[in-house]
């Protein structure tokens, strides 16, 4: 794992999420947010004042350091929380797999671990209706959502193993832009969620109109930055299945 990579990624998401809320609090909820950052900061002079000079002078750079680390913190929470899009995901990879039908099959026949028979499960079973309410449908889609991560997974290292200089920087774009919507998305929706339970007290429906908004810009913007990307590994995963045809 890039560790630059990740904590510029991480950063960049977790202070999205606190730029979020705080502009949300500020808007909504602005006199209880003054008086929460006054009692915070009246706190925070407080200890500064009965420390010793040495601590002291270390003060500003030891908060500095807490907020940075609490800021990656809440990245990585942010991407690990992105797993509430798992089931809508898996319904495009499964599209794309029935699309890619055919170079599939004759791929999957020559590999013979267990992700042969996760991919015709897939295959099989995985309804892709785009509107679907049959919740025996929504259980059946999370019962695959294994078998789609299995299949996921062998197409990236076919890839790897069989391309010429491991996964090519285009797909690994796709990767990074995926994963930063997902955590971004993760915003839109915790901030749907605080919406829907500080704001539902009053006869005001607009409250309603801007977290089910939030819904779904997250999810918008998350499923279409996995679209482009399983558009990238099937894609490239077709062509280097065709090169290593032609080699052999």
């Amino acid at each position: 794992m890039n560790i630059n990579a990740r904590f510029a990624e991480f950063g960049m998401t977790g202070a999205f999420f606190w730029i979020a809320q705080l502009f949300y609090l500020a808007m909504a909820r602005d006199s209880e947010t003054q008086q929460a950052l006054q009692d915070f900061f009246g706190q925070i002079d407080t200890i500064t004042a009965v420390m010793p000079q040495i601590f002291e002078d270390v003060g500003s750079s030891l908060l500095t350091a807490i907020g940075l680390i609490g800021i990656f913190v809440t990245g990585l929470a942010l991407n690990l929380l992105g797993s509430y899009f798992v089931v809508l995901e898996n319904r495009i990879f499964a599209r794309h797999l029935q699309r890619n039908q055919a170079w599939m099959d004759a791929m999957m026949e020559g590999c013979a671990g267990p992700v042969a028979a996760d991919y015709r499960r897939v295959r099989d079973e995985f309804d892709t209706a785009l509107l679907s309410f049959n919740p025996r449908t929504s259980l059946q889609r999370l019962r695959l959502s294994g078998e789609c991560k299995h299949v996921q997974a062998f197409l990236f290292s076919f890839i790897h193993v069989f391309g010429n200089n491991g996964l090519p920087e285009a797909l690994k774009d796709q990767v990074h832009l995926w994963r930063t919507a997902r955590a971004i998305g993760a915003t839109f929706v915790f901030l749907g969620f605080e919406i829907a339970y500080l704001e539902f007290v009053g006869t005001a429906k607009w409250q309603a109109m801007l977290a089910l908004g939030f819904f779904a810009v997250g999810s918008y913007f998350t499923l279409r930055a996995y679209q482009r990307m399983c558009d990238t590994l099937l894609t490239t995963a077709c062509a280097t299945y065709s090169r290593q045809q032609r080699d052999t």
